[in-house]
């Protein structure tokens, strides 16, 4: 991999509003009302229902986790071999690494859901980056937190490194976006590196727009590479606002615990905590509103009651900046 010199400014974009149909309207309206009266507390109620659901460890077909306990970064986080990627390059190397398909709706391999790379597994990580050439990385943690080291630094600090890095833009206080070039035999696949950096583990942050500004530059794209620490807890929450938003647009009707739950299916444990729960729902709060389809007053208590649970758990006020 190399860094790319060449000169580049990329915006991130605005919120832009595409094209709406009165389905998506109707839904997203609804889906507001809903929230709203089932309230923070009834929905962490409503996340310990799917957690007790779940289908527990001693009958998940794990086969491939369980063969190769130096590449799996936590013991209890687990990779199903129903819908892992699977390295078939170079043929003769190992064909394991963390990581699911997860599907959006009706765009089949949407996302790669996988865990931070470790120290014994970075090459196997460029290996499913090149093998399914993914165009874009979310990195949703920091190398390290806590005191604890997260992630394994997988791309070049410096340019002129084996992995070519140019620094992009940092165009919102969280997001670090960077081009990354990697070579294989004379080919060359760009892929765009997008850092959100300072999104608390197993919290939630204080913006609710972004996520939804994030997802636009993806917009279109499918084998997207999206990984936090685990590659269930931030990563699921990300994912479940794709989902959401994803079939808002078809005009669906938009239940959240049924997403989770689906999500849970092909990335197990994907939304990790209930605080990653009430976020998705805030966060489309956030963007109804911005869409003017309801209004503050209308959610007031919801926010105030978001803003108490989230200073609890060590979290900012919250903001829609």
């Amino acid at each position: 991999m190399e860094r790319d010199s060449r000169p580049g400014r990329r915006r991130l974009a605005t919120l832009r509003r595409g094209p709406e149909n009165r389905e998506m309207l109707i839904q997203m309206k609804a889906f507001c009302t809903t929230t709203v009266a089932t309230g923070v507390q009834g929905l962490m109620k409503e996340f310990n229902e799917i957690r007790a659901t779940s289908i527990p460890p001693a009958q998940l077909i794990k086969t491939a986790f369980d063969k190769n306990p130096d590449k799996n970064r936590y013991k209890d986080v687990f990779c199903v071999d129903e819908t892992r990627v699977v390295l078939n390059y170079p043929p003769e190397a190992n064909d394991y690494i963390h990581a699911n398909w997860v599907d959006v709706v009706s765009v089949k391999h949407r996302f790669i859901c996988t865990q931070a790379p470790k120290e014994n597994t970075v090459d196997d990580f460029w290996r499913m980056v090149w093998q399914e050439s993914c165009r874009s990385i979310i990195m949703l943690c920091n190398i390290m937190e806590c005191g604890k080291k997260k992630c394994e630094q997988y791309w070049p600090a410096e340019e002129g490194e084996s992995v070519t890095c140019n620094r992009v833009i940092q165009e919102e206080k969280m997001l670090t976006i960077s081009n990354l070039v990697v070579s294989n035999e004379g080919k060359k696949l760009t892929v765009e590196h997008i850092a959100w950096n300072d999104w608390p583990d197993r919290g939630v942050p204080n913006n609710f727009l972004a996520p939804f500004r994030l997802l636009q530059r993806i917009k279109n794209q499918t084998h997207v590479v999206i990984h936090c620490s685990a590659g269930i807890g931030r990563t699921g929450t990300v994912v479940g606002l794709d989902v959401a938003d994803a079939m808002f647009n078809d005009g669906m009707k938009v239940a959240m615990r049924d997403v989770v739950r689906e999500l849970r299916l092909q990335r197990h444990g994907s939304v990790q905590t209930d605080i990653q729960y009430v976020y998705i729902h805030r966060c489309i709060l956030a963007l109804s509103e911005n869409r003017k389809l309801i209004k503050r007053d209308e959610i007031a208590s919801f926010l105030k009651d978001f803003d108490t649970l989230a200073r609890a758990r060590g979290g900012l006020p919250a903001s829609t900046k």
